[in-house]
Order: C-alpha cells, then structure tokens, then sequence
C-alpha cells in the first residue's frame, strides 16, 4: 500500500504539481483552433473556447482564421507580410498551451527568447483577478510592434498577442485595450 501511495503521488505531482521545465514547453500540446468559436453579436464578435474556459470580445468587422496552434484575428484592412510580422492593420493571436509555470519563468523565458532584445516595456498586471504578464516588443528596423498578455492559469498559458507595425501601433492598442479588458477565464 505505501509502494501503491508513493507511486500514485509522484505521478500526481508530475501531472498536476510540478513547474513544466522550459526545455519541455516545445513538446507541451496547444488548445486547437477548432477550439474556439464565434458568435457575432449586434456590436462585437464573442471568442471564446469552452473546454479551456477562456471569452473575450473583438470588434465586429474583424476576420477569424486559424494556423495549426493558434486563432489568428484580424481588423479589415490587415495584410500580412509573412507569418510572423503585418504589412498592416491589426492582427491578435490567441494561443492556450499545457503548460504548468509562473509568472517569474514566463518573465525570464521572454527576457532571454528570440524577441527579447526587442522588448521595451515588461510588466506585471491582473486580467480578470489573475496575475499576468504583459509586453511590449518592437522594432523600427523590422517594422514590428507586438504588444502581449500571457496568464499563467490552472496549468495553461493563455497568450493573447498583438501584431502591427509602429505607425499603426497607437490605433491597434486600442483595440488591444478594450480586448484585454474583456477577457474571462473560468
């Protein structure tokens, strides 16, 4: 019975206790595009993925569409240069992973990631009564301006990320604000 109980609380703590090691995160499984739904209403369109209790509103003329990790939306007159950086408008990517981490690792994993000598603001804040790290990253030589929120929450890291260029940065955080503001998870 001691075997029994030991061998059932490791595994208990690998499942649901221990931090999920940054070496890991690449191998960590993403919420599907398919995940997510939306509803359009009168005045805005409701994202929201149920099975990973996350809702949040965007303004009603945006475009939804999905790469294999991530819902990917977009303002009207949004052009991408690649998969990565805009022509321009304004571009959201939602992406919910399993991973189990905080906030202290996120920070240094952004500080020291591939967008980290682009950051100029990192901060900590609360979305929805849960801590949260939020990011600015920009470039005037690669014409990019991302500005992010990562919540740590019940082994998951909800990533709600901007996407624009400098020149259209004042117009999309905006947007990006009343995104943030609107966000629910359960």
């Amino acid at each position: 019975i001691v075997i029994g109980a030991t061998i059932g609380g490791f595994f208990y703590w690998r499942e649901n206790v221990r931090l999920t090691p940054p070496e890991e995160w690449s191998m960590a499984e993403y919420s599907k595009p398919s995940d997510f739904t939306v509803t359009e209403t009168a005045k805005q369109k409701i994202i929201e993925n149920k099975s990973a209790g996350l809702i949040f509103a965007i303004p009603k003329d945006w475009i939804a569409s999905s790469t294999q990790y991530s819902l990917k939306l977009s303002s009207p007159e949004a052009k991408e240069k690649n998969g990565v950086f805009m022509e321009k408008g304004c571009r959201i990517i939602t992406e919910i992973v399993e991973i189990n981490t905080n906030l202290s690792i996120l920070e240094n994993e952004l500080k020291t990631g591939v967008w980290g000598k682009h950051i100029t603001q990192q901060d900590r804040t609360v979305i929805n009564n849960k801590d949260a790290l939020s990011y600015i990253a920009r470039s005037e030589t690669l014409g990019f301006y991302h500005a992010g929120i990562m919540i740590s929450y019940q082994g998951k890291v909800y990533s709600v990320i901007l996407n624009t260029i400098p020149k259209d940065s004042d117009i999309c955080l905006q947007d990006f604000e009343n995104i943030k503001n609107s966000i629910k998870i359960q």
